[in-house]
């Protein structure tokens, strides 16, 4: 009698707890079942077979009879569904095997087809994930799940997965997680190459820090911005209302994105350097993060729209921006803000051909927009690594 490996490893591997309760019920009542064989390969009893080696116990066998290896996978994998109680993941890895099998058998029969054959109606095509799931007794979702995990986990994590000690769900989710940079690494890449064919008279970015920048006074029509929002990073609101103040055209706007953690500083900060608080947009959130430090579920995220001399707007705004969340661009790979907002506010704050101002470019967000709406822009980037994405993006 033989152990065929490709046969074991047909069988989910008992739990340490769960082979010590066999081997205790073996040692105590001895190997009731026989232990089933096909053409001298144990099919069924590989757990018995080797306690009963270990202790010298004796067994009994029993020969079945099957056409192929396929057949003998297959009443293998359905026989551990009606045996043991298996968790989902489990359940999924049996059925995927059993895939396998089918597409086998399938493609047996379709080898097998005679002219009369031929001739005759053809049969309905079945649904594979649909008939595994119904066999398995899991949902079509969850097989799906961990044929993508099979492929892509690491041993470890599958381990973890038999112990139950990670859900599918939660290995799925990871997978994914790792696609989705290996997906931003690769379009990183694809748009950096672009960056050497960047030629726009219109549009000026400076690796360099946005308080180095010479900007001549009362030039800028417009300081469209996404800065920083950790406490950390306060004085450089500070810094950039100060400069704000002197570039700045009189009675145009600084608009930025902000968090709502801090806005009592940033309104002093405007304050002090005299600027004077125009209105509050809302933008809601794709994700709605909780915010730790408040214990807030964040809905929505303010944009902060300043004046360099309050007076009334020339043309009419609405403070709620509504984003069209199937095209996110950038935002699906979390580079940057979504463009379309940014474009809003270059069409209600600015004129065609104005001169906009983005002292935090980041990855070319307000650039990219001004480019859609014909602005002019200059900008600041800190980030030597991001200045070749800005200009393959505007590429």
């Amino acid at each position: 009698m033989n152990i065929l490996k490709e046969f074991q490893e047909l069988i989910p591997p008992l739990t340490n707890e769960e082979y010590k309760q066999l081997e205790s019920n073996c040692l105590e009542e001895g190997i009731r079942e026989p232990i089933l064989t096909w053409n001298d390969y144990i099919i069924d009893g590989h757990n018995r077979y080797n306690i009963a080696k270990q202790w010298s116990l004796e067994y009994k066998t029993k020969s079945k009879t099957f056409n192929s290896e396929d057949e003998v996978k297959e009443w293998m994998i359905l026989n551990q569904f009606g045996r043991r109680n298996l968790s989902n993941y489990q359940r999924s890895v049996l059925a995927l095997q059993l895939e396998d099998v089918f597409k086998a058998k399938a493609k047996e029969n379709q080898g097998a087809r005679t002219d009369i054959l031929a001739k005759l109606p053809k049969s309905k095509s079945i649904d594979t994930r649909k008939e595994l799931s119904k066999v398995a007794q899991i949902g079509e979702r969850t097989l799906g799940m961990v044929k993508k995990i099979q492929e892509k986990a690491p041993e470890e994590v599958k381990a973890k997965l038999r112990t139950g000690e990670v859900s599918v769900y939660a290995a799925y989710k990871e997978i994914k997680k790792e696609e989705k940079k290996e997906q931003k690494a690769k379009q990183i890449q694809l748009i950096k190459k672009q960056a050497k064919k960047f030629e726009n008279s219109d549009i000026k970015i400076y690796n360099k820090d946005f308080r180095k920048l010479k900007i001549e006074d009362s030039s800028i029509d417009l300081i469209l911005t996404d800065p920083p929002y950790p406490s950390e990073f306060l004085h450089l609101w500070k810094d950039l209302f100060v400069q704000a103040k002197k570039i700045l055209k009189p009675n145009k706007f600084l608009i930025a994105y902000s968090g709502q953690m801090y806005l009592d500083k940033i309104f002093n900060y405007a304050y002090e350097v005299g600027l004077d608080y125009y209105w509050t947009l809302n933008i809601e959130f794709t994700k709605k993060p909780l915010v730790h430090g408040r214990k807030v579920l964040n809905e929505w995220k303010p944009i902060l729209v300043f004046q360099n001399g309050l007076k009334q707007h020339d043309r009419v705004f609405s403070d709620k921006i509504n984003m069209n969340y199937t095209e996110r661009e950038m935002h699906d790979l979390n580079w940057g803000q979504t463009v379309e907002p940014f474009e809003f506010l270059l069409d209600r704050f600015s004129n065609t051909q104005d001169l906009i101002y983005e002292p935090f470019a980041g990855t070319g967000t307000t650039l990219l927009a001004c480019k859609n709406t014909n602005r002019k822009c200059i900008a600041t980037e800190i980030k030597t690594d991001y200045i070749d994405l800005i200009k393959g993006r505007l590429k």
